[in-house]
């Protein structure tokens, strides 16, 4: 019982202990890390086939949610369904059904009547639950999705690491109580902070594995090209499903199926633009139409910039010089003459007289 009251930990200094405690958690945190890496750093990537499954690619980048936006997008190019505004339906003289996999047709009967396209996806991934299963097994055997065995030893590498922080912690605090010393507020935030960091760390849920990562990065870089053909270009309906299982919908902003983006991406830059206007005019309208006279080296810029302002503010200036005599503005500035300004009154008229 002496021994654990009395030893090089619990006869430590305060500040002493401090810095002990903190290089036990920086050595509990490492080694933690190591522990949990990913299985799959080390393994070489599958080859890309020549057509790859959108359907299989785009559970892999967003789940069922991937799926549920391919095959919606499928029946839209091949004219099941129709975009209207936000809301999808089906196309009253649409093709025969029987020409349908069978997912897109599970799919496509969802569509009795008109949904926004938020409803559209989630009626979608319902309908398409028992494929995303067949899916998520083949890219698990595959090592490309991250197993949930895996994260379940992650955790329990985490809890270990926690015990040992808790432990020491602990110990020390109730040696210190047991002395009467109460100042351990800063050794208590130590501990409780480092262990809900390392919580934190072993249990984030990663969907893909790093070679699965690695994997759909090399999708996306083999077949980039198709985001600029979809722009300039009529690509197939496969290259289109296959754009969409990549890149997502976000890749069909200025292409041909522009509005199915904008079904879920409506535009929202119309107040902000109103907004600049209302400030480009205010700018220019803060300047004066009757401004005093500057020197003649200065006064060719200051005219510039009226000439813009007048241009968006709606002030009109003239100069009212002969065209026999060629005399302008600054010729008659340049002979001595000054330019007088008018009142503004109405319509800005101010008039340089020359000479």
């Amino acid at each position: 019982m002496n021994a654990l009251l009395h030893n090089q930990i619990a006869d430590m200094y305060g500040p002493d202990f401090l810095l002990f405690y903190c290089f036990v958690i920086g050595i509990t945190l490492v080694v933690c890390r190591e522990l949990v890496q990913d299985p799959t750093k080390n393994q070489p990537l599958p080859l890309i086939p020549a057509e790859p499954d959108p359907y299989e690619i785009a559970y892999l980048r967003s789940q069922e949610t991937g799926i549920a936006n391919v095959a919606l997008f499928d029946l839209i190019v091949r004219d099941y369904l129709q975009v209207s505004e936000q809301s999808i339906s089906q196309v009253p003289n649409h093709p025969d059904v029987s020409q349908l996999q069978p997912i897109e047709r599970e799919v496509f009967d969802k569509f009795s009547s008109s949904s926004t396209a938020q409803t559209s996806v989630w009626l979608a991934t319902e309908s398409i639950q028992s494929y995303s299963n067949a899916y998520e097994e083949k890219l698990q055997n595959e090592q490309l999705l991250y197993a949930s065995e895996w994260q379940e030893r992650n955790i329990q590498v985490g809890l270990i690491g926690a015990m040992i922080i808790f432990s020491l912690g602990s110990y020390k605090l109730l040696i210190a109580l047991g002395k009467g010393r109460y100042n351990a507020g800063l050794l208590i935030t130590i501990g409780v902070l480092s262990i809900i960091f390392l919580l934190w760390f072993v249990s984030r849920r990663t969907h893909l594995s790093h070679r699965g990562k690695m994997y759909l990065q090399q999708l996306q870089e083999t077949f980039t090209r198709l985001q600029q053909k979809a722009k300039y270009d009529i690509p197939s309906v496969f290259d289109y499903n296959l754009l969409v299982a990549l890149f997502g919908v976000e890749a069909l902003a200025g292409t041909s199926y522009d509005s199915y983006y904008k079904a879920f991406f409506p535009p929202t830059f119309s107040r902000r633009v109103t907004t600049v206007e209302s400030s480009s005019s205010s700018l220019c309208g803060s300047f004066s139409c009757g401004s005093p006279s500057y020197s003649s080296s200065s006064r060719s810029s200051s005219s510039d910039t009226s000439s813009s302002c007048s241009t968006s503010s709606g002030c009109s200036s003239s100069c009212n010089s002969s065209s026999d005599s060629g005399s302008s503005c600054s010729s008659s500035s340049d002979s001595g003459s000054s330019c007088s300004s008018s009142s503004c009154g109405g319509g800005c008229g101010g008039g340089c007289g020359g000479g």
